[in-house]
């Protein structure tokens, strides 16, 4: 009967343990950071601040005002995930023949990244859109991003249209934005 008894404590503490960590994990994950990119306005529309400000590769500053008026397709990645490897040539394909209207913003997250595999990623498929870092994690908190890749579509108001979780091609792109 002692035995019994025992072991239910250390099952009832190893969840309780789990829980916490479980907790904390959340806690980290949906922290506010200085500030949110996305702003829900009095008629519980979504939209992008202009002044999110983004770190280029060479690490100068700059923020989606420069974006300002375009339709904004913005894609978080990793040079080791994957998906976002099946993902980078139907994301070159869609912008070496994109609109003018249409931005496509790709943000790396950075804090788990080496350098030097971002820009062999970036050299392996050629890419020549815009490439951001997140070195503190605030962008992805901010989205919400919680998978790779994950790529978010604003309209060219700035308003929050689409959030894809996963892999997207050229051809739902085209689809995507054709109807913005």
């Amino acid at each position: 009967m002692n035995i019994q008894r025992i072991r239910i404590i250390l099952i009832f503490s190893a969840l309780c343990i789990i829980l916490l960590i479980g907790i904390l994990v959340k806690k980290d994950i949906t922290k506010d950071t200085d500030f949110n990119p996305m702003i829900t306005t009095a008629m519980e529309t979504v939209k992008v601040d202009y002044n999110t400000p983004l770190t280029k590769l060479d690490k100068s500053v700059t923020t989606l005002e420069e974006y300002r008026g375009k339709v904004l397709i913005i894609n978080f990645w990793a040079s080791w995930c994957g998906p976002c490897q099946q993902e980078a040539p139907h994301l070159k394909a869609f912008y070496d023949n994109m609109p003018d209207n249409v931005e496509l913003l790709a943000i790396n997250i950075t804090s788990s990244e080496i350098r030097k595999n971002i820009e062999k990623f970036i050299d392996l498929y050629d890419l020549k859109f815009p490439i951001f870092l997140d070195l503190d994690k605030s962008l992805e908190k901010s989205f919400k991003v919680l998978t790779y890749p994950t790529t978010i579509i604003v309209d060219a108001n700035g308003i929050l249209k689409y959030t894809i979780k996963g892999p997207i091609n050229e051809k739902q792109l085209k689809k995507l934005v054709t109807n913005l």
